[in-house]
């Protein structure tokens, strides 16, 4: 059958390994029947438009060439021309929003890790869904931007205005309702229906969610240079005092434990079939989420449950 085609693009100093090692795709591919492909960037690095290394240096045309790597593959493999997505970590992640603001009517998704919008015009050709993942405590590729980055010689644009352009093609308002930031646990659904399938735009922050936020949102950094609205999606909204429990009363012995609060996401509903989902994990710096203990995210799974869906504009073959 023809299968969906996930390109996963490495971080700069790294190739095509580190994902196919660290991220979980390969697992993921085989029950969820999907095909996946790790390129190298040109001397471990990606043109993303104002960074990075070797492929900004010799002015790498790095999507004219996973272009046609992809054509490559939907001419010479069983792959589904319109469900080709991107997943890129940092530096990769800054070529998947460059990718999609040039030939985003080619994509059904990209999902960005810890990554920002590098280019300094972007208009999308087409809706496409986009999840972005970023970690609040990210020095690297700050949550809310930087004038300059000594390490990576160029400024960082804040999560905000990075998914501004793909929210305004894809006909999302701005995040500003209380609902549309909800508490979720590992598995990237809000806390409370981990068994039920994914909630949808606007679900009610539930009573387990009220108890975590406290303890969440010291963790959130603000950047008192940037504008509000580039730092206001990632703050947690007020609620109401939840009534203290009854120190006499005896908790039940079959009351389940509270599940643990591990991110913040953000989603309002477009206009469009195509979805921008946002993801803060307050604790998380800079990399791809552990797999495993504290900390620990469905990063791969999370993204796929979204992209799984998705379609792109065109079906024409890449040539």
């Amino acid at each position: 059958k023809p299968y969906p085609l996930i390109v996963a693009l490495h971080s700069l100093h790294y190739d095509g390994t580190q994902p196919q090692s660290t991220w979980g795709l390969d697992e993921l591919a085989r029950t969820a029947g999907f095909a996946v492909v790790y390129p190298d960037g040109l001397g471990r690095s990606w043109n993303a438009g104002t960074c990075c290394g070797t492929a900004l240096a010799t002015g790498s045309d790095d999507v004219g060439w996973l272009r046609a790597l992809i054509g490559h593959l939907v001419t010479n493999y069983p792959i589904d021309p319109q469900r080709v997505s991107i997943i890129g970590l940092s530096n990769g992640g800054m070529l998947a929003y460059r990718y999609a603001c040039e030939h985003g009517d080619e994509l059904a998704g990209i999902a960005v890790v810890a990554g920002s919008l590098q280019v300094p015009e972007c208009s999308p050709p087409a809706p496409v869904t986009v999840v972005a993942i970023h970690g609040g405590a990210d020095g690297h590729v700050p949550l809310a931007g930087a004038w300059w980055s000594e390490v990576l010689q160029t400024g960082i644009t804040p999560l905000g205005l990075s998914l501004a352009p793909f929210r305004a093609k894809a006909g999302c308002p701005d995040p500003t309702r209380p609902t549309d930031t909800v508490l979720t646990g590992a598995d990237g659904r809000p806390l409370g229906t981990s068994a039920l399938p994914a909630a949808q735009p606007g679900a009610v922050i539930t009573g387990a969610s009220h108890r975590t936020a406290a303890a969440l949102a010291p963790a959130i950094p603000a950047d008192p240079q940037a504008p509000a609205s580039d730092i206001a999606p990632q703050q947690v909204p007020q609620q109401p005092a939840l009534p203290q429990p009854d120190p006499q009363q005896a908790v039940p012995p079959q009351a389940p434990a509270a599940e643990a609060a591990v991110a913040f996401r953000t989603e309002t509903v477009c206009g469009t079939s195509a979805r921008v989902v946002q993801y803060l994990l307050p604790a998380l710096g800079h990399g791809w989420p552990p797999l495993a203990g504290d900390g620990a995210f469905a990063t791969a799974e999370v993204i796929w449950e979204l992209l799984e869906p998705a379609r792109s504009a065109v079906a024409t073959p890449r040539l």
